[in-house]
């Protein structure tokens, strides 16, 4: 069993939670001020989704020690957690440069693209490809693909 952790919107929690299909993985959502109580923990994949205002070391030793990161590019006050890192990372936002970003957002959808091919923690291949999902509302794009990042990583 996998530990997946997640530093992310309290509004994407939510989002993440009803929606998710991960089935076999133990997701946390981590709280940056309750970082220190996780110094032995080992996960295998952190997801950072939301701007680091404290504890900076403590996720970046965190993030050390996974072996996948999932990462918000769009915030770009988190872009020094990103030095030193020797991990698998997925990028994801509306970056064109991203692992992942939508190519449209439309009233109640939006399509999700996986731009390049992606090694799984199965060890499968996922190649490019371009989803429509619902989108629950405006400010949930980035709820999508925190959770579309997950579900391709850890596809069976």
């Amino acid at each position: 069993m996998s530990l997946i952790g997640i530093l992310t919107q309290k509004s994407h929690e939510a989002y993440i939670k009803q929606e998710n299909s991960i089935t076999q993985e133990q997701i946390f959502f981590l709280k940056e001020e309750s970082l220190s109580n996780l110094k032995n923990i080992q996960f295998q994949t952190i997801l950072i989704g939301k701007k680091i205002t404290q504890n900076k070391e403590q996720v970046k030793k965190l993030a050390k020690k996974a072996k996948y990161l999932i990462f918000n590019t769009d915030i770009p006050e988190n872009l020094d957690l990103l030095e030193d890192m020797k991990l698998e990372l997925i990028t994801y936002g509306f970056n064109s440069k991203a692992t992942i970003t939508t190519s449209s957002i439309e009233d109640s959808e939006i399509m999700v693209c996986l731009q390049r091919t992606l090694n799984n923690v199965q060890g499968k291949k996922i190649e490019p490809q371009e989803l429509q999902l619902n989108l629950p509302d405006e400010n949930n794009s980035y709820a999508v693909m925190e959770l579309k990042s997950l579900e391709w990583l850890y596809q069976k």
